[in-house]
């Protein structure tokens, strides 16, 4: 997964005020410099143990000088929990994926508190040795106040569903499956200054392995889970570890000029949109994961790891759909 992936592209909520963007004007382009300077500063070596509670998942590995700590938002103490967003802000900010303009008029420095009628889940990697985060991604909850089944009429939409018009969860409509139990992918990134060594191939592992254990820890608090993202970077990923993914071709997602978000459709190459059941296999698809992250796995490389998960798979059709609790025809 490259730093560029994203599963998501949310408009940002809360305190970016929604007006035309205008990413020429120097004054925010010097904030934009300022906040990523900001955070590239700040350190969490002192996350892991201030977390509160026990988290979903936590990844040492001294082989790649990493840790990875994952849970609910009210797990992170007010500080870490505004150091992660501001961590996706200015990665946003170094991208372009965001209007710089929005970000200087409103002097944010992260992005808004969540404030959802579920918690949702963060994971993130940071280097042992500076505490600074390498990698990031989130798993945000529906915005309904109580869950609805998932083809209800009256259910709110997820952000990447209205960026690209379409339903994605409808076909894991059943009994007893509502929307507080299908979350949303975001904001899947890998810090963009990292020099390209075997820490940099390690962190994108580290966050599938970070939410993967979460899932398996979560059980049915999450059945089904959805997204936008590229071919080869975070969709190849999320297949190389089980997700049986409902792919739709051919979207043309876009957000209105005033979202301080539209930049992201504005790319060459366009995410594209994704929902799957968490699968029913993963707990093997970890193993194979951390086994090799933490020293004890057979397998001699990372292509050897690629290879043996990429077997895995069996063809479309023939994978059990644990949303629905049977075979897809």
């Amino acid at each position: 997964m490259s730093a560029a992936g994203r599963a998501a592209g949310p408009a940002l909520r809360g305190p970016f005020a929604p007006e035309p963007a205008d990413n020429g004007d120097p004054r925010a382009r010097r904030y934009a410099r300022d906040i990523i300077r900001l955070h590239d500063r700040l350190s969490y070596r002192r996350l892991p143990a201030e977390f509160r509670g026990d988290p979903l998942s936590l990844v040492e590995d001294p082989h790649g000088a990493l840790v990875t700590v994952t849970g609910r938002d009210s797990q992170f103490p007010s500080r870490y929990l505004k150091g992660m967003l501001g961590f996706r802000l200015a990665q946003y900010l170094r991208l372009d994926w965001i209007s710089a303009a929005a970000v200087h008029r409103t002097a944010a420095f992260h992005e808004p508190l969540p404030h959802s009628p579920v918690e949702n889940i963060h994971t993130v990697t940071l280097c042992a040795r500076s505490g600074k985060i390498r990698g990031y991604v989130g798993l945000a909850c529906s915005a309904d106040t109580e869950s609805l089944p998932l083809d209800s009429a009256c259910r709110t939409p997820f952000p990447t569903e209205a960026a690209h018009g379409i339903d994605l969860l409808g076909r894991y409509a059943r009994p007893g499956l509502g929307t507080h139990q299908a979350f949303e992918f975001k904001r899947f990134l890998r810090d963009q200054t990292m020099p390209r060594d075997e820490q940099h191939t390690r962190v994108p592992w580290h966050l599938m392995l970070g939410i993967g254990e979460a899932l398996l820890r979560l059980g049915d608090d999450v059945r089904v889970v959805l997204g936008d993202a590229k071919e080869h970077v975070a969709l190849r990923h999320l297949r190389l570890v089980g997700f049986d993914l409902h792919v739709v071709e051919g979207t043309s997602p876009c957000l209105a000029e005033s979202d301080p978000m539209a930049p992201i459709y504005r790319q060459t190459v366009v995410a594209k949109p994704f929902a799957a059941p968490v699968p029913a296999d993963m707990t093997w698809y970890r193993d194979v994961v951390r086994s090799y992250l933490d020293g004890t796995s057979d397998l001699a490389s990372w292509q050897a790891v690629i290879t043996t998960l990429a077997a895995r798979r069996r063809p479309t059709g023939h994978r059990p759909d644990p949303a629905r609790g049977g075979v897809r025809r």
